[in-house]
């Protein structure tokens, strides 16, 4: 095990490189370099964006990327042993989740189980000669809800005539022209479902169809963005970007969450 942070930091002053080069050079922030050169992990906005710009700026600077990504998840996957859930929690290193919401059910069953319980001592009781109980359910005020009508599933969205269901009728083309450029592409918003995270190489082009499209560009200054035919001007040179297509309408800046 090696320290990710001083490495990255020795090759940097090996190349006489200050970070205000390297920001202009991969096109980073330097808030975002100094956190990986001190492995301040909970600076970054999520684990795939600290493994993009780990990638980045071990290539960038000549060292072994895949290495250096192996070594960042081997820490990551102690971290979320030690905290017994999955990695990716509510910060980088992983936080342990409240468990207010199990405790909540486990509640409510013994509430129930208690009540229930209740109800069949008095059961036995008031039995009357017969054998059946003469106190009932509703007599304790406690009702049998009445089952609620069914109802109908919503009908899925139609396709025109061309056959292409409306919300994929809008294309949107991300192109790497000046350089690679690492990208989160995603349906509807940051939550939404994953179309595409990696890096684009320069000279490729990506596809996506969809009305509202959701994306963060690790190097905008690299790429050229067009939907629904229409070129979009990225307003940074600088990651990470974000973009939002919205049926047409663009919203983008560092900090659109969708």
């Amino acid at each position: 095990m090696f320290e990710i942070g001083s490495t990255l930091r020795e090759a940097r002053v090996r190349r006489n490189l200050t970070l205000q080069q390297v920001e202009e050079d991969i096109k980073v922030r330097v808030k975002y370099v100094q956190a990986m050169e001190n492995e301040d992990w909970d600076v970054m906005p999520g684990v795939t964006y600290v493994k993009g710009f780990l990638r980045t700026y071990a290539t960038y600077l000549g060292l072994d990327a895949d290495v250096i990504i192996e070594e960042f998840r081997s820490r990551a996957t102690i971290a979320s042993q030690e905290h017994h859930e999955p990695f990716g929690g509510a910060s980088v290193i992983g936080k342990p989740r409240s468990h207010r919401g199990r405790n909540t059910v486990v509640l409510i069953a013994v509430v129930c189980l208690v009540v229930l319980g209740a109800i069949y001592a008095l059961g036995l009781m008031n039995r009357s000669g017969d054998g059946g109980p003469t106190t009932q359910p509703g007599a304790l005020g406690i009702t049998s809800p009445s089952p609620s009508p069914s109802t109908s599933a919503k009908p899925k969205p139609e396709p025109d005539k061309t056959g292409v269901p409306d919300w994929q009728k809008d294309l949107v083309k991300i192109r790497a022209v000046r350089g690679d450029c690492w990208v989160d592409v995603r349906r509807d918003d940051a939550q939404g479902v994953a179309l595409f995270t990696g890096t684009i190489r320069k000279g490729d082009l990506r596809k996506f169809r969809g009305k509202d499209i959701w994306m963060t560009l690790g190097a905008p200054a690299n790429i050229e963005l067009e939907a629904a035919g229409k070129t979009i001007k990225i307003k940074s040179d600088v990651g990470p970007w974000n973009v939002e297509i919205i049926r047409g309408r663009v919203v983008q800046g560092p900090d659109v969450q969708g």
